[in-house]
Parts: structure tokens; sequence; C-alpha cells
């Protein structure tokens, strides 16, 4: 017998339906990646088209609805300084209603209804009919006076 004999090799169908089994179940799998692949990938949604912005509130009529006057900016208190010498000796600079500031001390009125209840190191509490606010200085990037 020659050598070259043994290593020809005769195949038969029973060696043929493992190897076509095995090319199936490989195209199976690249055909069911390629589908997860286009379903799973969902383009982005697409950009609405212009919205028209919404309109302002009117707050006037839900406080007409429970009997408030409309605030018509008259009374906007806008707190300018602090001064704080002591617990009973202090003081707020304010400007009601873009008026010119002044100095208001701890238990005066401010405006027409609204009086000074209590002076903070950067906040001024206002009383209004018994309804107390807290207004505070507005914020800046350097100040022009320091307190210790």
């Amino acid at each position: 017998m020659k050598s070259f004999d043994l290593l020809r090799i005769v195949p038969s169908r029973a060696d043929l339906v493992p190897l076509a089994a095995t090319l199936v179940s490989g195209a199976a799998l690249v055909a069911v990646s390629l589908w997860a692949v286009r379903v799973l990938s969902v383009p982005d949604a697409p950009a609405p088209a212009n919205i028209m912005p919404r309109a302002p509130l009117d707050i006037s009529a839900s406080a007409q609805l429970f009997g408030a006057k409309p605030d018509n900016g008259r009374d906007t208190i806008q707190l300018l300084g602090v001064l704080a010498l002591d617990a009973r000796r202090a003081a707020a600079i304010v400007s009601v209603g873009g008026d010119a500031s002044r100095v208001v001390s701890l238990g005066a009125t401010i405006g027409e209804a609204a009086k000074l209840a209590e002076v903070r190191a950067r906040s001024i509490v206002v009383d209004r009919h018994g309804l107390q606010r807290e207004i505070a200085l507005p914020a800046t990037e350097k100040a022009n006076a320091y307190v210790r």
C-alpha cells in the first residue's frame, strides 16, 4: 500500500450533512443579527415643527378669584442695602415702586401697607397685613461696602 492512498479521503453523503447544517446555522445567525440591528437601532425622532410659544399667564384673574386686588407694581419693594448695628437698631435702604431710595428703620412703614418687621444680614422681612415676605439683596459680583 502506498502512503498516498492513506491520505486520500473519499467523501460520502453522510459527511456532507454536518457541513451543510453548520453553513445553514451560520447563515441563520447572520440573518438574525442583521435583523436585530435594524430593529433595535431606532432613528432619532424628527424635530417638532415650530411650536408657538405659550401666552404669558394672566395672574390678575386668579388674584381676583380669591378676592385680591391685582398688583400693578406700585408697591414693589426692592432692597438696596442693609444697615444692622444691633438687634434693636437696624434699618434698610429700599426703593418702593421704582421711586428714589430711602432709609427705613425697623418697625416703620414701607409704602402703603407694608412694615419692616426684621432685618437680616443679606435680606429683610416685610410684614404686609400679617403676611411676612423675605426680600433678599440682589446678587452682585463686587460689593461696594463690607460688613463685619
